[in-house]
């Protein structure tokens, strides 16, 4: 009886590693809320990165609100030569995204640009940042 078992076992050992092997390397579906991005034909990284800014701003301490026009998220820069995410966040990346965006400080009426990054590796949102871009000033 030992004989028998051992084998069925390591089959059934073999199989879940297996599966778990599969579903690591599926690429991570686009949350449902911004399934829209891909009936405009946005690439998945894209649109898991607004997925990923909005998520992040609900806990920022300085930005309440975001929002990333349509028209940012379909011209969103993607770089694939980029090895680390930032040089203050050297968290390394496969694609970092860049887009527009315009964010609402916590507690204030005014909203700002700012550029928005998002580092992804093997796809998935491994680091988000905002940086204020502010317009500038013509001097007369």
């Amino acid at each position: 009886m030992k004989n028998i078992l051992a084998p069925a076992l390591a089959a059934l050992a073999l199989s879940a590693s297996m599966f778990q092997l599969v579903q690591a390397q599926e690429t991570p579906d686009v949350p449902e809320d911004y399934s829209y991005l891909t009936r405009l034909h946005v690439p998945d990284a894209v649109a898991q990165c607004v997925a990923a800014f909005d998520r992040w701003v609900e806990n920022a301490p300085k930005y309440d609100t975001l929002i990333v026009p349509d028209r940012r998220v379909l011209s969103a820069k993607i770089d694939d030569d980029t090895t680390i995410f930032s040089v203050g966040n050297p968290i390394p990346v496969d694609q970092v995204i860049v887009m527009r965006a315009f964010a609402k400080a916590r507690g204030k009426e005014q909203w700002t640009r700012v550029d928005s990054r998002c580092g992804v590796r093997a796809g998935h949102v491994v680091g988000v940042s905002l940086t204020p871009n502010m317009k500038p000033k013509i001097v007369r």
